[in-house]
């Protein structure tokens, strides 16, 4: 279903006196097209000269009056949530700065035949005219869409992402081979979270939490395998050669196993985790109570906490502490000049420091921005997320998860199930990758 919200001027005193506060510039492009320069026909050549006339015309683009946006529906303006009413009021705020530009949202669901990247791939095609100034793209469709020119480069419109007030991993979601295309605005990271009622001690490390016994709940069905790639690739383990091809290496991925075994072993871990194929699924079963530690994203946690639970950073590994992120970015989908510079407008206006920090705590997201979560007021969740986001580096392309994703998804099967021996899965993962 598609809602539209439209924004319109309520008075240039308004508007001279936010923009007092708070101003957004911007220029609208004159654009020159040149007439044909009339020229001689075939067979014409010989004929007396004549004066070659040569028209060159400025015109004027139509005055921009209104964007479009799409946006996923927990980003509905007529939801009526917290979030919804800061994202609404900022829209009004851009609006009432921007001499009365409508900005019409238009929802999209997230995946899926007719979501987002969906819509975007079928409208590129057939209706370019049609297309949002402005998508709200997760990282994963972000790529796609990149790779595909269906959004475009924001290198010389905007410096944001230069700017230092950035996560490492938060960077790097708005770049796809050197170039930037996106502002991200949401971000997330898996870690741990557990209920301190129902456990004796918490464990302050993997070690400690094999000897507990304490279950741990993770997708061990997961065809992108993200929580077993962290480990690995905190074990210092390589996911590309040097020619950027899918890699996998023997000795830091028969840690990874020999970890998941001694879990079995201890009653950390067993085979009905693979009933597990999401991140969602693991939460749902956290959230119910059947089980008391699990590794999931920090938005499930921030959306839908119990009162009862806690969380916490992945433990450290002799190489350091890895987690995985990802999040969500604003990308220019109109391919008209004279647009793109008013959608980055806007899309900068959407990530401003101030109101990704009100935003991001109420809809439930690791802020992108450092200085955003320091304006958190729980000085405790704001201090664990900070450790989250700083051991947190992006996911691994499109490409790369869909290569070794299932080879380790493959692994940590056949571990769990006590079919095989660290280093013998560890050695067949690492074959089945290059046989492919």
């Amino acid at each position: 279903m598609k809602k539209i919200i439209k924004f319109v001027a309520v008075g240039l005193a308004l508007a001279w006196l936010l923009s007092a506060c708070e101003s957004l510039p911007f220029e609208l492009p004159w654009l020159s097209a040149a007439t044909p320069t009339l020229t001689p026909q075939p067979g014409e050549e010989d004929q007396t000269p004549t004066t070659q006339v040569t028209q060159t015309e400025e015109v004027t683009p139509a005055p921009v009056t209104g964007l479009v946006i799409w946006v996923p529906p927990e980003m509905d303006p007529e939801l009526e949530t917290e979030a919804s009413r800061i994202f609404v009021s900022r829209l009004q705020l851009f609006s009432d700065l921007n001499n009365g530009i409508e900005v019409e949202v238009r929802v999209k669901a997230l995946t899926g035949p007719g979501g987002l990247l969906d819509a975007l791939t079928a409208t590129s095609a057939a209706a370019p005219e049609a297309l949002p100034d402005l998508i709200a793209l997760s990282r994963a469709d972000l790529e796609t869409a990149a790779l595909k020119s269906m959004v475009f480069p924001l290198d010389g419109l905007t410096e944001i992402p230069d700017d230092s007030d950035w996560y490492g991993f938060t960077r790097e979601m708005a770049l796809l081979q050197g170039g930037t295309f996106g502002l991200p605005f949401a971000a997330d990271a898996l870690a741990l979270v557990y209920r301190p009622a129902a456990l004796e001690e918490f464990p302050g490390s993997w070690t400690a939490l094999l000897e507990s016994g304490e279950a741990l709940a993770f997708p061990a069905d997961s065809d992108q395998a993200l929580f077993p790639l962290a480990y690995y690739l905190a074990e210092g383990g390589l996911i590309q050669d040097t020619q950027r091809r899918p890699l996998l290496e023997v000795d830091p991925l028969t840690d990874v196993f020999r970890f998941l075994e001694n879990g079995v072993q201890t009653g950390t871990f067993n085979e009905s985790l693979i009933q597990y194929q999401t991140n969602g699924q693991v939460w749902t079963a956290f959230r119910d109570g059947q089980t008391n530690l699990a590794v999931t994203w920090v938005s499930y946690f921030l959306q839908e906490g119990p009162a009862d639970a806690t969380l916490a950073p992945l433990y450290p590994i002799s190489n350091g502490a890895v987690s995985l992120g990802t999040g969500m970015a604003w990308a220019v989908a109109t391919p008209y000049e004279n647009r793109q510079t008013l959608a980055v407008d806007l899309a900068e206006f959407l990530v401003h420091a101030d109101f990704l920090a009100e935003w991001s705590m109420a809809a439930g997201y690791l802020p992108p921005r450092p200085s955003s979560l320091e304006r958190w007021q729980n000085q405790s969740l704001r201090s664990t997320l900070s450790l989250v986001a700083l051991m947190t580096q992006l996911r691994p392309s499109n490409d790369i998860l869909t290569t070794i994703g299932p080879i380790m998804r493959e692994g940590v099967r056949q571990i769990l199930l006590g079919a095989v021996d660290p280093a013998q899965a560890a050695q067949v993962a690492v074959e089945s990758l290059e046989a492919q």
